[in-house]
């Protein structure tokens, strides 16, 4: 049978109001060469970038696994890690080397960007800051977002954030000193930024919204362009076409749910969404929020929205409250405050793995070439200190998830550091593995021209 050839750039199209409307297709059998490694046209997979981060560090006693190698053992930290353990790589005993002159500061400047903060003037804290480099999804967004509709996305979950110390605690993503990229907090704004404008966002009116109509009115207009593609498509192809349109459709349902965003200073009165979200007076609903950010973000990458992501899952400092595992008291506080071995700054830990393996279970899942999303992923998981007790900036918490497209170890390993190596070597690998043509990286205490090579292939 003669197989049918589409270019990658292949959209659905229909009449909507006089209008054209369009559709773009997820990456289909059809698009990729025989063996699935390239587009027909010749382009090869894209390589996607992405930084998972949370503040206020690690329990070091829970976190480090006891083997290293091959053999490595998901510690109770990274269990939840276990289902997508093939795709981890596991870097320990490393050192920031750019100062330690305010632990949350200088950790989140160090491991994010290679350089040493820029402090500003703190006339209402006791302290300020800023980066002086770039972050490293910016540096990577430069070669991998160029061709994308969004050369990087930025989301978080946690609004508690640190607002009067710089932009350090504030943002994840800077493009240079005093230059910050805001994250979006609300997944209704990164569904219309993403998908298209005009949506109401969840809660704002108990009205219907009429333009919720004309979205779902764009996917039935392009029905008739989707009937005659599925019967040049094989069967493997029409049932991703089928569960990409329909997958369009749920997700933006799901995300009606949601309640709107309060501002951080505002009590949260949470309506109740049943079946979905109960009220949690006051409480951020964290892990729905963190789903839907990862189901969006999946989505982005399958249809080549955008290459490379940050997600804020919680700020340095901060006023977080992991309340879905017993906490009373935010997260910052927990690290100085509770007594013992930290069973709640722990469970919250375990938390937040929970969430990132979310979002890796759920780019695996996404079939794309003769892989899944996962496989052209290099995403980078960590927080800006180790201990957050002791604002320690060595055995630094490092997780990297993904293949690269084959520029990462698979199955992956743990690595532990016995001399205390440069953090930056870690980002300079995963740079070089998502095809960012640098041979060095960091400056002053941070600058190295060797990466890691445990986790090269």
């Amino acid at each position: 049978m003669r197989r049918t050839t589409l270019s990658r750039r292949t959209v659905l199209r229909g009449l909507l109001g006089g209008a054209m409307a369009s559709v773009a297709l997820p990456p289909l059998e059809a698009m990729f060469n025989g063996n699935g490694t390239a587009y027909a046209d010749g382009a090869m997979v894209p390589k996607r970038f992405g930084v998972f981060f949370w503040g206020n560090g690690i329990r070091e006693s829970h976190w480090t696994p006891s083997a290293t190698g091959a053999s490595w053992v998901p510690s109770e930290s990274l269990r939840p890690l276990v289902n997508v353990k093939d795709y981890i790589n596991v870097v320990t005993g490393m050192e920031i080397k750019t100062g330690n002159p305010r632990g949350h500061h200088a950790g989140t400047v160090g491991i994010l960007s290679g350089a040493p903060l820029s402090e500003r003037e703190h006339a209402t804290d006791s302290f300020a800051s800023t980066f002086s480099q770039p972050s490293i999804d910016v540096v990577a967004a430069r070669t991998l977002g160029m061709t994308a509709r969004r050369p990087n996305l930025q989301v978080g979950v946690s609004r508690r954030v640190t607002t009067g110390e710089g932009t350090t605690l504030r943002y994840l993503s800077h493009n240079g000193p005093d230059n910050a990229n805001p994250p979006a907090y609300n997944p209704q704004a990164v569904f219309d930024l993403l998908f298209g404008t005009g949506f109401t966002p969840p809660g704002s009116t108990n009205q219907p919204n009429p333009r919720l109509a004309l979205r779902r009115s764009v996917l039935d207009v392009v029905r008739t362009d989707a009937t005659a593609l599925r019967g040049t498509l094989g069967a493997t192809d029409r049932t991703r076409l089928d569960q990409h349109l329909e997958g369009i459709a749920t997700l933006e349902r799901q995300i009606q749910d949601l309640p709107a965003m309060m501002p951080v200073a505002s009590a949260c009165a949470l309506p109740t969404a049943p079946g979905t979200f109960p009220d949690m007076a006051g409480r951020e609903q964290l892990q729905p929020i963190a789903r839907a950010m990862s189901d969006l973000l999946v989505m982005a990458y399958a249809c080549d929205l955008t290459r490379v992501f940050s997600m804020m899952f919680s700020g340095s400092v901060g006023g977080t409250t992991f309340w879905p595992v017993g906490a009373t008291q935010e997260m910052h506080g927990l690290t100085h405050d509770e007594g013992g071995d930290q069973p709640t700054v722990q469970a919250g830990v375990v938390f937040i793995m929970q969430q990132f393996a979310y979002l890796l279970e759920r780019l695996r899942a996404v079939p794309e070439g003769a892989g899944n999303l996962l496989d052209s992923c290099a995403i980078l998981a960590t927080s800006d200190l180790s201990n957050g007790h002791d604002h320690t900036n060595t055995e630094y918490p490092i997780v990297i998830a993904g293949k690269a497209g084959g520029g990462l170890r698979y199955p992956g390993v743990h690595y532990r550091s016995t001399t205390r190596e440069n953090t930056s070597k870690v980002l300079l690998s995963l740079l070089r593995s998502v095809g960012v043509p640098i041979t060095e990286f960091g400056v002053d205490g941070g600058h190295v021209t060797a990466g890691c090579t445990a986790i090269e292939p």
